[in-house]
This record gives C-alpha cells, structure tokens and sequence, in this order.
C-alpha cells in the first residue's frame, strides 16, 4: 500500500490535481478560439495577445498578497471564493459582447484564479508528512498536463460549432469543482510552530536559487504554451483534432511520468533534477535544429517526460523542505510570482525572434538555454538537513475539522 493510501491522504491530493485540471484546462481553452474572437469582435493579433496577458497580469500581480493571506486566513474561504470566482468570470467570458467586456472578463478570472496555488500547495505542505509531499505534489501537478490536453481537445470538439460552448462547459464545471473545494477544505489553520536557531532549516540563497530554477523552468512551457498551436497549424499545416492531439502530447505524456519521476528523495532528487534539465533542454535545441512533424513530435514527447511539469512537484518538494516552519503560503506565493514572470516574457520574447528571423529555431534555442541556466543554479543546490520538530513534539498541521477529506 503506497504512502499516501495509507496515510489517507490520497484524496487531497487526487481533489488538488482535479483543481489543477480545470485551472490549465480553463487556460488551454482560450488559446485555439483566438481566431473566433479576432472575428467575432474585429480585432487582430496585437489586440488577441493583450486577452492572455490581461489574466496573466493579474494572476501574477495576486501572488504574493494570496500567500500572505493564506498564512494568515480561512484557506477554506480562500480557496471556495477564490476558484468559484474564477469558474464565475471563465464562464461569463462566454457571453461578453464587446472585446473590452472580453478584455476585462480575462483579467477578472486571473485575479480569481491567482488565490489557487499559494493557498492550495500551503494547505498541501502543512497536512502531508514530508515522507508523502513529492508524491503528492506528483499526484496535484499531473492535473495540470491533463488540464491543457483537455482544454485543447475540448476546444477542437466543440468550438466548430460555436465558440462559445467550450467556455460555458468549462466555466460551469469550474464552479462545481470550486464548491467542493469549498466543502471539504478544513476552515482553520494551525500555525506551523516555529523551529528554533538551531533546527531552523531556512537558507535565503537555497531558496533565492530555487525561484530562479523555477523561472527558467517554466520559460520553456510558456513559449510552447503561447506558441505551439500556431507552429503547429501555420508552419507543420495541422488543424483541428490533428493539431488539438499533437499539441496535446507533451502533458499527457507528463501524467505519467510526473508520477514516476516523484519517487526520488534527497539528493536522489536532486540528481534527477539535473538530468531532467539537460535532457529536456536537449529535446528543445533539437525541436530547433531539426524539421519536420516526426522529428517535432519526438522533441514534444521526450519535452513532456522531463519538462516542466514533470519538474514542478520536485521544485515544490524542494521548498517545502528549506522552509519547514515558515510561513508556506509566502514562500509559495513568491516562488509562483517569480516563475510567472516568464508567462510574460517567453510569448513576447518568442514572438520578437521568430518574427526576426523568420522561423522558431531562434526560439527554441532560447528556450533551451533558459533550462542550461537552470542546470547550472541546481549546481548550487545541497541537500537540506532533515530537522524535524523538538522530540515529542507533533508536526504541525491544518487542523482537521469541517470537512476533512482525509
């Protein structure tokens, strides 16, 4: 039986990774009916982009405020009002008459979203052991490939016939997932108990590099985000369920593989990180180099297996283990602040080379230095002592009361 079923904290988990499904499903939606709303509202390219970045601008600008309330506040009213809220304005995009109405929908639904990861991962490292988090976290972040290979597909099924179906599916699912949340998230929070001079396990330049690793990350996932389905339907000639599948490939082969990768521990963890950088940065350089649609959707597949997604719970676990007896929800909400920034620059870094050069080659190979550097700062990386609390002593915890799943 594994860690998590016996320590029933399984459905936690399995609620976490549900909540990540539709908050990237709710994102991957938008981004193959840019086309709909150029023609529905008689904007071009320019006036599509600044829709993404207004929900990410939003998203980003929360983090830090939603990790510090979710120190200090109900997680089970951040959580319920912050995703509920989210479901409310993804749905409502679906009926926006006006692209300003559009412009400020998408915004409004960044802001809402923004509450989930600090105050979702803080719940997450204060009631699961430190033996089960990268399991865990494993289990939460495989929601997320999912999320954006369901959002592609729901979009190439159901926007043939009118746009706006997809939008209002997954607005209204949102909302139903946002309740249950809502239901089942205890209502207070036990402070972690503050480790003493000599247990304390905290290194400001462990966790300085850990948000710039997270940057360099995510880099590569954004530029493929914002950029794939255009290379793939004006550059390789896919469309519709062709191009929804493909772009899916590289987070549904992540599922699985997130899942396997997770089982490493200490400086195992740290081993692995290191290779899952260089050969996925290898994957990139060689999408770059090589043409074709066979030879991208090899670099795609082997992406997926050792990108980001897969690289998520480990930095996650890696926090959490520099900062036990912090404050969570901050750490969190800063480490997700700094890796949001490269949802700004890699679209428009991106699209400046390709438009430069006239092809994505420049791109990729940017993409794939971003994860050389992220390489080079694991290097800096050592292993944190395992310090657990004083002897006798309990580790502190959510308290389990109203609607514990567990």
């Amino acid at each position: 039986m594994s860690v998590l079923n016996r320590d029933r904290y399984l459905p936690w988990a399995l609620l976490g990774g549900l909540g990540w499904f539709f908050v990237y499903a709710d994102r991957a939606v938008l981004s193959p009916l840019l086309h709909a709303f150029g023609v529905q509202f008689h904007v071009g390219p320019s006036a599509l982009g600044l829709i993404s970045s207004a929900f990410f601008l939003t998203y980003t600008a929360v983090q830090i405020p939603a990790g510090y309330l979710a120190d200090r506040i109900s997680p089970r009213l951040l959580l319920g009002v912050g995703y509920v809220g989210f479901g409310v304005f993804i749905a409502a995009t679906g009926s926006a008459g006006s692209y300003l109405s559009l412009l400020s929908l998408s915004a409004l639904a960044g802001l809402f979203q923004g509450v989930y990861y600090p105050t979702q991962f803080a719940v997450t490292a204060r009631r699961i052991p430190t033996r089960a988090l990268p399991v865990a976290n494993a289990v939460i972040t495989a929601g997320m490939g999912a999320g954006i290979a369901g959002g592609y597909l729901v979009a190439s099924l159901l926007a043939p016939s009118d746009w706006r179906v997809p939008v209002w599916s997954l607005g209204l699912l949102t909302v139903l997932v946002g309740l249950w949340l809502y239901l089942v998230t205890p209502r207070n929070v036990e402070r972690p108990q503050a480790a003493s001079p000599g247990e304390s396990r905290r290194s400001p330049r462990r966790f300085a590099l850990l948000l710039a690793i997270n940057f360099c990350s995510l880099y590569p996932f954004f530029f493929l985000l914002a950029w794939l389905p255009y290379d793939l339907s004006q550059q390789q000639g896919l469309h519709g369920i062709a191009l929804g599948l493909t772009a899916s490939l590289p987070t549904l082969v992540a599922v699985p593989a997130t899942i396997l990768w997770s089982r490493a521990k200490g400086d195992g963890r740290l081993r692995r990180m290191r290779l899952l950088f260089g050969i996925a940065g290898l994957s990139l350089l060689g999408m770059g180099l090589v043409g074709g649609i066979w030879p991208l959707m090899a670099g795609l597949f082997v992406y997926g297996v050792t990108g980001k997604l897969v690289l998520d719970p480990m930095i996650l676990s890696e926090v959490a283990s520099s900062l036990e007896g912090e404050a969570y929800g901050r750490a969190y909400g800063m480490l997700n602040f700094v890796g949001m920034l490269s949802s700004v620059a890699a679209p428009a870094l991106s699209g400046i080379l390709v438009q430069k050069y006239g092809g994505f080659a420049s791109a990729f190979a940017l993409a794939a230095a971003m994860l050389a550097i992220a390489l080079l700062l694991s290097l800096g990386l050592t292993r944190v002592a395992q310090v657990g609390p004083p002897s006798g002593a309990k580790r502190p915890r959510i308290a389990a009361e109203g609607g514990d799943p567990a």
